[in-house]
Parts: C-alpha cells; structure tokens; sequence
C-alpha cells in the first residue's frame, strides 16, 4: 500500500482519530494504533503505526478494535 498522507484530503474524506486507539488486523493479530482515516477510491483506510514503528494503511473492513483486558473476563 502507498504512502497516504491525511493532509492531502479534504476534510469530508479524512477523519482524524483523537485519541489514537490500538487495532487488530484481519489477521486478528496486533496491528498497531490507528490515528487517521481517509477515503481513497471510494474506501476507507486506516493508518496504523505497528509495534516496530512503521506505519501502513489498512482498509477499514480489515480492522477491529482492540479487546481490552477487562473485556476478556
């Protein structure tokens, strides 16, 4: 996936996510935290920085939030 940037969206297609949340890939792996949404092609794309620090867009459909801890129990 290219390299998105929000900034060059206008607001309608782009969604700042403040405070960023940590997401689960489709994978159901960890996939990092989410700070941005942006349309490109008619889809949402989250941008999720993994735990090595790169980041990458992931299509909205591909991403769950998080299970915390005290969900689990």
């Amino acid at each position: 996936m290219v390299d998105l940037d929000p900034s060059q969206y206008g607001e309608v297609d782009r969604r700042e996510v403040d405070p960023p949340v940590q997401v689960d890939a489709a994978t159901w792996s960890p996939g990092g935290t989410l700070d941005w949404w942006v349309k490109e092609r008619q889809q949402w794309l989250g941008r999720v920085r993994g735990p090595d620090g790169h980041q990458r867009w992931i299509r909205a459909a591909d991403l769950r939030p998080k299970e915390r801890e005290e969900d689990r129990s």
